[in-house]
């Protein structure tokens, strides 16, 4: 895949996950105001002004790091690894930041780490 391609699947995605949540929403009687501001945390509207939107990136970046980054580094060649890091890193606020480095990871993944963000 491509990087139009990439892009394509993830915007098709986030309007997949906010379709749906708004279907399971209705159906346990939620209001449309709370349905139309999770649809907008699915789509990442509002981000990076929205405090929501900004926990909820928080959450994404870390559950990324401590159960997926692993696996992912061990199939992907290091550059697109650490390019994927820097943007990850650029998202995150200071106190997810702060909790990232707390995570433990392996030597490689630690290199890339390092490599990715040298204060790291």
């Amino acid at each position: 895949m491509d990087r139009a391609g990439y892009l394509k699947w993830r915007t098709e995605l986030k309007k997949f996950h906010a379709e749906k949540s708004a279907e399971v929403l209705r159906e346990v009687g939620y209001g449309e105001d709370v349905i139309a501001k999770v649809q907008a945390l699915n789509r990442k509207q509002d981000f990076p002004n929205d405090p929501d939107s900004r926990v909820l990136e928080d959450a994404l970046c870390l559950v990324f790091l401590e159960f997926q980054f692993a696996e992912l580094a061990a199939k992907t060649e290091d550059e697109k690894v650490i390019n994927a890091l820097r943007k990850s890193w650029q998202k995150l606020t200071e106190a997810a930041r702060a909790e990232a480095l707390k995570l433990q990871f392996g030597p490689r993944e630690q290199g890339l780490i390092q490599q990715a963000i040298p204060k790291a």
